[in-house]
């Protein structure tokens, strides 16, 4: 069987990180491709109404910026901080389009498993030799067909908003949620916009207290300004007392604003949102005669019951293994991201994503040879991850495998 060239590389997700290692992988000399099982930015595009908390020039790739410029491309307000679907429409398609990059993204492309040729994960166990064999990948377009892909180089930034977490108490689904699932909402709603029908004069149940939650009740709060009828209950693990915690000195105004409304309305601020702190999610039960949900909750050793017309369930996101399970990557029991950025990212205490150090690729290194996780991915289930962090990441990393080239492989 034929061998791919040194130089081949496969990335896996077109999203903003996935994209600027395209960009700085062809700067070093790589043939790249990247698969996409959506469209490009797809996972933007999903939460495209919702303003990210950080401007413009902390969300652009310094490889895919030039990229881009060297044909005319203006950057916008680098002080403006754009919504999901401004990212995607205004830097990651025109990048995606570029003609260097056209022919090498490809969409509707799911990667579904990567293995390596001739071997099983648990051939040559931590062993050089490992990295003679090329990555073989099951990719599966939307009919369904599916076809075997070959790269020298791996690297995983498919993210992790595409895998939801379960809403019950320790991590599991509640009794019932696998039932409900498919028509429960686990991703951030256009409540005042696509969606408003659903939620406009009915009643909704919101599950989880991190940044998803907060936005959706607050945008939740606004529509009942708005619709009359419309009200929400807000079910979080954290009393309210603990809920949205102030950031002292926060330099990012989109996220103090979130914050403090989101506080406002734990703290009983509107009429038209309840909140229930402290509680754990046992079931969840759809009555077919009235079309209402009801969530059985515990709060301390004492049970509750919240009803509602929608749920929304907003307990984070984590990564899909399911991919690489073929490969040897060692993962962290806890966070599920890679092992030694874990143990780093513990080490250096990190909380607040702004005071979030960045990485080298020896730490991002995983005991399969020339195969990386990037991206939000990389920090497994932790919630502070920055697109500055995952283009620090890239240069690190396409630097790193760059420097394993032939001479005549190199830019």
């Amino acid at each position: 069987m034929t061998q791919p060239a040194r130089n081949t590389l496969a990335v896996i997700g077109a999203g903003p990180v996935g994209l600027e290692a395209a960009a700085a992988a062809l700067d070093h000399g790589f043939d790249v491709h990247v698969f996409e099982r959506g469209e490009v930015g797809a996972h933007p595009i999903g939460w495209g109404h919702v303003r990210m908390f950080t401007p413009w020039r902390m969300n652009l790739g310094p490889h895919s910026r030039a990229h881009l410029e060297a044909v005319g491309w203006k950057a916008p307000d680098p002080e403006s901080c754009p919504t999901g679907l401004e990212l995607a429409e205004r830097y990651l398609e025109p990048l995606a389009a570029l003609p260097e990059l056209k022919g090498r993204v490809h969409t509707g492309a799911q990667i579904v498993h990567a293995g390596r040729r001739g071997l099983l994960k648990g051939d040559s166990i931590g062993k050089d030799e490992r990295r003679e064999q090329p990555f073989r990948l099951l990719a599966r377009d939307p009919g369904g067909r599916e076809s075997f892909l070959h790269a020298c180089a791996l690297i995983d930034a498919s993210g992790v908003y595409g895998q939801p977490n379960w809403a019950g108490d320790g991590g599991i689904p509640a009794r019932g949620e696998l039932y409900l699932a498919p028509q429960i909402t686990y991703h951030l709603p256009d409540v005042r916009g696509a969606a408003r029908p659903r939620y406009a004069g009915r009643r909704t149940l919101v599950i989880g207290g991190g940044a998803s939650g907060m936005t959706t009740i607050t945008q939740l709060a606004a529509l009942a300004a708005e619709a009359p009828g419309t009200s929400a209950v807000w079910v979080t693990r954290e009393p309210a007392g603990e809920l949205c915690a102030e950031i002292a000195g926060d330099p990012l105004a989109e996220r103090r604003a979130l914050y403090a409304a989101a506080r406002a309305l734990a703290r009983g601020g509107d009429p038209a949102i309840s909140h229930i702190g402290g509680a754990r999610v046992e079931g969840l039960e759809f009555n077919s005669a009235t079309h209402r949900y009801r969530a059985n909750l515990m709060q301390g050793d004492q049970p509750a019951v919240a009803e509602g017309d929608e749920v929304v369930v907003h307990t984070g996101f984590g990564p899909d293994n399911s991919i690489y399970r073929e490969l040897q990557v060692h993962e962290c029991y806890a966070s599920r991201a890679p092992m030694k950025l874990a143990a780093a990212l513990l080490g250096a205490a990190a909380g607040d994503c702004l005071d979030t150090p960045a990485f080298g690729a020896d730490v991002l290194a995983s005991p399969e040879p020339d195969f990386y996780i990037l991206g939000h991915k990389s920090y497994g289930r932790a919630p502070n991850f920055l697109l500055e962090t995952g283009y620090r990441q890239v240069a690190d990393v396409i630097a790193a495998l760059a420097a394993r080239l032939p001479a005549a492989a190199r830019a």
